[in-house]
């Protein structure tokens, strides 16, 4: 008889604890789903790893070599036949690599919308710092992308003999800020795609970004402001006017580049700053946001 009441208390016991045991697990599920609460701290380097493996072999990684490479490889064929044509690489910033971007970013985001965001739930990370980890992907799957089109440059003007260290790195800096100046695409286009779906994550970006590009003349300092920075800033590193025209066609704006170098860098920062703002307030309304859930 001890023994059978002694077991009966144990039973008991279990059954009073076991509430509060699936309460806990609960809530430590509930944290698990947002991606805040209870996740374990992960350095967003080894996130962005993570988001980097998913995509090794998909779309956007091919989207981002493919696309950048017609008008490059037209300057390429044209060095055959005489002088390096800088006029491709300005139809390539001004027209082509938005596209890619908004493509690009549109098919990161959407991948893991169609699968309900399992793929990040599923990380245990907080959902703002894979947010991030998303949007570093595709800048630097931009950045890639002007680095097929710099690649290309330098052997069009390596063939030629004319290549020195002084033209690799203005034409570095030249890549560098049509990334950066682009740079405020990806997380407008992530957030649309999550928000209002696919189609607007594409096409508004791209729409603005068309439109801003081709009115630089009509804003005043436009190279401090994207998305007309995109078509403004490489002006001072590559004798490309943003109509496709050489340099010495208006040297008006040529020579305010000239200069003003300070004009140009702070051109540069304003689009950086852009992207960390657009960056970081998508991700506080993704962490927060029930519709991920």
């Amino acid at each position: 008889m001890m023994r059978m009441r002694s077991s009966a208390g144990a039973v008991s016991a279990q059954a009073a604890n076991a509430p509060a045991a699936t309460g806990a697990q609960g809530e430590h599920a509930v944290g698990s789903r947002s991606g805040n609460a209870g996740a374990p701290h992960i350095s967003l380097w080894r996130v962005l790893r993570a988001e980097a493996r998913k995509f090794r072999h998909a779309a956007p990684l091919r989207l981002a070599i493919i696309m950048a490479l017609p008008f490059p490889l037209m300057a390429l064929v044209v060095r055959f036949h005489g002088e390096v044509s800088f006029s491709p690489w300005n139809y390539w910033y001004a027209l082509l690599m938005p596209v890619t971007i908004a493509l690009v970013t549109g098919c990161v985001a959407n991948s893991d919308a169609r699968m309900r965001n399992r793929s990040l739930l599923g990380l245990g990370v907080p959902l703002g710092q894979a947010w991030w980890a998303k949007a570093l992907w595709c800048l630097a799957l931009s950045a890639l992308s002007n680095l097929v089109v710099l690649a290309i440059y330098v052997a069009a003007i390596a063939i030629g003999g004319g290549l020195s260290g002084a033209a690799v790195l203005t034409m570095a800096c030249a890549a560098a800020a049509t990334t950066i100046t682009s740079a405020w695409m990806i997380p407008a286009g992530l957030f649309l795609t999550a928000r209002a779906g696919l189609l607007a994550g594409i096409f508004l970006p791209l729409a603005v970004q068309l439109v801003g590009g081709f009115a630089w003349s009509a804003i005043p300092a436009p190279q401090l402001f994207p998305p007309s920075a995109t078509a403004v800033i490489p002006t001072a590193f590559i004798p490309v006017l943003p109509s496709g025209e050489p340099l010495t066609a208006d040297m008006v704006l040529g020579g305010a580049l000239a200069a003003d170098g300070m004009l140009t860098w702070a051109g540069i920062a304003v689009g950086a700053a852009a992207f960390v703002v657009l960056t970081a307030l998508s991700a506080a309304w993704f962490a927060q946001s029930e519709e991920v859930r």
